[in-house]
């Protein structure tokens, strides 16, 4: 072998190590499902920022307004503050934003692929912060906003009748809660009744005739002679007062006013179904009505979200229509006066 050859043999390349065309396939296959996975999960989470930034941003509109009426101390409509939904993605907020008196109004937009979820409504506070033109079996208006058409994420303001503002929270409701009393004893109430905050208690029935022992004489006395000027004359000593002032009221001691019998107390029990009367939203529930004396109870009020229907007897069937979320009130008339009856519509 020559010294060329040598040299050569010497310096031929050796075989370099790298990666099979299925070794890249699969890194490339990994790379591309966690992209993707990475990419929803921003998106998504890129929809609840701006779905919560825009709620956020209506509560605090909200609150300003309620607190500029309270400052301002507005007396007519024309000034109080307060906020307006105008469409899908727009509403208007009314106030004194530069503090120099003047009611000025901005429009304002949600976060792009924002809508709100429920109609066009208007808020207005008075000059103590609390909403007005509310009808009275509202005790809260309800704010509902969502991503684009998707209603399994939503966001709600409450706004209750004092003005307390909340976002997706139980809020404390301006009204009394029912409280069923059980005849134990200890208590003068009958049992079975039911007592309602909102509800203007039955009159008493009170005893007749009612003692009065006030019969006092009628006549002064006086003699039976007018005395005249003359001074020798004075009014016979055997003159007495007509009445005699011995007289007194012929009240027998053993008398005593005779009270009218006491009617049947009227009491109303009331069932739901489920107890507590809660259920998700799009679903339903029964409320069912016990009268004593029997009776008719009918439906008379409830917010737009809920739907009663009656069906036999005093049983009525309620059911949400649409994804408002919130504590309700239902009012009924029944033989023993109005009766309110709270719902709770969840998820």
């Amino acid at each position: 072998m020559t010294a060329h050859t040598r040299i050569d043999h010497c310096r031929r390349p050796k075989a370099q190590a790298g990666f099979s065309m299925l070794q890249i396939l699969v890194v490339l296959g990994v790379v591309s499902v966690v992209s993707a996975v990475a990419f929803f999960g921003i998106a998504a989470a890129k929809q609840r920022i701006r779905l919560t930034n825009s709620s956020r941003l209506l509560a605090s509109y909200v609150e300003k307004a309620r607190v500029d009426s309270v400052k301002r101390h507005p007396m007519s409509g024309a000034e109080m503050a307060g906020i307006q939904v105008l469409d899908k993605t727009r509403y208007r907020v009314k106030m004194d934003f530069d503090g120099d008196g003047v009611v000025e109004t901005r429009i304002i937009t949600l976060d792009s692929g924002v809508e709100f979820a429920t109609d066009p409504i208007a808020l207005a506070f008075d000059w103590r912060g609390r909403l007005v033109d509310l009808p009275d079996t509202d005790i809260k208006i309800s704010i509902a906003m969502q991503w684009g058409d998707d209603e399994s994420d939503q966001r709600v303001v409450d706004v209750t009748r004092s003005g307390d503002v909340t976002i997706d929270s139980d809020v404390y409701l301006d009204d009394v809660p029912n409280v069923n009393v059980n005849d134990d004893g200890l208590t003068d109430i009958d049992g079975g009744s039911t007592i309602n905050g909102n509800n203007n208690p039955h009159p008493s029935p009170t005893p007749s005739p009612e003692a009065s022992p006030s019969a006092t004489p009628d006549a002064s006395p006086s003699p039976g002679a007018s005395p005249s000027p003359t001074p020798s004359q004075s009014p016979s000593p055997d003159a007495s007062p007509t009445p005699s002032p011995s007289a007194s009221p012929s009240v027998s001691p053993g008398a005593s006013p005779t009270p009218t019998p006491a009617p049947t107390p009227c009491t109303v029990q009331v069932t739901t179904s489920p107890s507590p009367f809660s259920f998700s939203k799009q679903g339903s529930g029964t409320v069912s009505f016990t009268v004593n004396p029997s009776g008719s109870v009918t439906f008379s009020s409830g917010p737009n979200n809920l739907q009663v229907t009656k069906g036999s007897g005093n049983n009525f069937a309620v059911n949400s229509l649409n994804n408002t979320r919130g504590n309700f009130t239902l009012v009924f008339t029944t033989p023993c006066g109005s009766q309110n009856v709270g719902v709770t519509i969840t998820n």
